[in-house]
């Protein structure tokens, strides 16, 4: 397999951005021409991402009355919640038929955290992937805290989950999430886990920012959306 990938190494944004972007892409795969994207970011302020069927009414009494004033924004994604400010967050969205592996959803759990393993073994020796035996198979339920406990296929380190994942289907096209609190720099881990991929795909690689009209774009979707209080609580 030689597929193209687009890569975007992103600033850090504010979370309702950082959500809006991964939308936008997400919805550009129905253009025939586009290339898979692969996006890695930060967050510029700490923040609650939360899954898309959580109640974030429920979640943000929840922090206010633990005496926290943290933002908390809705994915498009399921899952549960997830602290952002010192993780690495991946997103990846791209047509079900570039590569087949990715049609089957537990499947595609396994195949894109293999390439995340595959990038970071090295320098994280012992990353290995939650038991499916012994842990659940769907993802975190109603307020869950994501990273409180694994799921299938998530990865471990000593035991502790570090690398947790989400998805959302629309039609043929998916937008996978994973959140990575792992030691050694966003930019080191960025290009480890891009050279995973590389080597177990069979994948290239084109870097290509995010170009301005496309920001604006995104920045739509974010007013329409993740910033409109009536949408997030929806």
């Amino acid at each position: 397999m030689n597929e193209r990938i687009r890569l975007i190494l992103d600033p850090p944004r504010r979370a309702t951005l950082n959500m809006a972007i991964d939308e936008f892409l997400m919805e550009s795969q129905k253009d025939p021409e586009s290339l898979p994207t692969l996006r890695l970011y930060q967050w510029s302020a700490p923040a609650y991402s939360i899954g898309y069927f959580q109640n974030i009414n429920e979640v943000t009494k929840h922090f206010q009355r633990a005496g926290k004033e943290i933002p908390v924004v809705r994915r498009l994604t399921g899952g549960g919640i997830v602290p952002h400010g010192d993780d690495l967050t991946l997103s990846l969205a791209l047509k079900e038929s570039s590569f087949r592996f990715l049609k089957e959803v537990k499947t595609s759990y396994l195949k894109i955290n293999e390439a995340i393993r595959e990038g970071l073994i090295r320098s994280h020796v012992g990353l290995d992937y939650a038991d499916c035996r012994s842990v659940p198979s769907g993802r975190a339920g109603k307020n869950l805290v994501c990273f409180d406990r694994p799921s299938c296929y998530d990865l471990l380190l000593a035991g502790k989950k570090v690398v947790g994942a989400s998805q959302r289907r629309r039609g043929s096209v998916l937008l996978h999430q994973s959140t990575i609190f792992l030691q050694g720099g966003a930019g080191v881990l960025g290009r480890q886990i891009v050279g995973g991929f590389e080597k177990t795909w069979g994948v290239s690689f084109l870097e290509n920012p995010l170009k301005g009209q496309e920001l604006l774009q995104a920045e739509a979707f974010e007013k329409k959306r993740y910033a409109d209080p009536e949408w997030a609580t929806q």
